[in-house]
């Protein structure tokens, strides 16, 4: 066990009645809030192999706090949708009434325009700076990493990230600032 796992570990147990009850809040049932606390430590795990996290606490309340709502979200289809199978009429009703998922002509054009904007901004930068905000964005490199990558500080890692994002920014003609 790695010691930001043991420090993970601490931090669910030390808080875990509290992150039941802030879950239980929100879904309203005690077995539902065990369940979703559980696998709001397992997502941490998780990211905490993939990226750096500053803040763990809130981290781990963001997640309880994200499945807690999604919970909802599903059990609310879940009931619309049992409600539904009762009665074949509002079933053809409701799928036509499901908004479709695929974006509009004019949101494809949008985002194909987008994206050449994108990828014009990124070949604008010097191959380096586009390779370590790939590294850092795609790959989910921290700035040590990629420092010890490059054998450059981290501080010049974030500069070079900071500028890179700022030029995409500027690229779509928002400003960072």
């Amino acid at each position: 066990m790695t010691s930001l796992t043991l420090t993970i570990n601490d931090l669910f147990l030390n808080h875990r009645q509290s992150l039941i009850h802030t879950i239980y809040r929100i879904v309203g049932c005690p077995q539902t809030a065990e369940d979703l606390a559980h696998e709001a430590y397992l997502k941490m795990l998780h990211a905490s192999k993939v990226q750096e996290i500053s803040y763990p606490h809130p981290f781990l309340y963001q997640i309880a706090r994200n499945l807690a709502l999604d919970h909802l979200r599903k059990e609310k289809i879940r009931q619309q949708s049992d409600s539904l199978q009762k009665n074949d009429k509002d079933v053809s009703n409701m799928l036509e009434s499901i908004p479709s998922i695929a974006p509009s002509p004019e949101q494809q054009i949008a985002d194909r325009q987008q994206v050449a904007l994108m990828i014009d901004a990124l070949s604008g930068l010097s191959e380096r700076r586009r390779q370590i905000l790939v590294l850092h964005k795609f790959h989910h490199w921290t700035y040590e990493r990629i420092a010890r990558h490059y054998g450059i500080s981290r501080s010049a890692v974030e500069k070079n990230v900071h500028v890179a994002l700022a030029h995409l920014l500027d690229a779509q003609g928002e400003s960072p600032f």
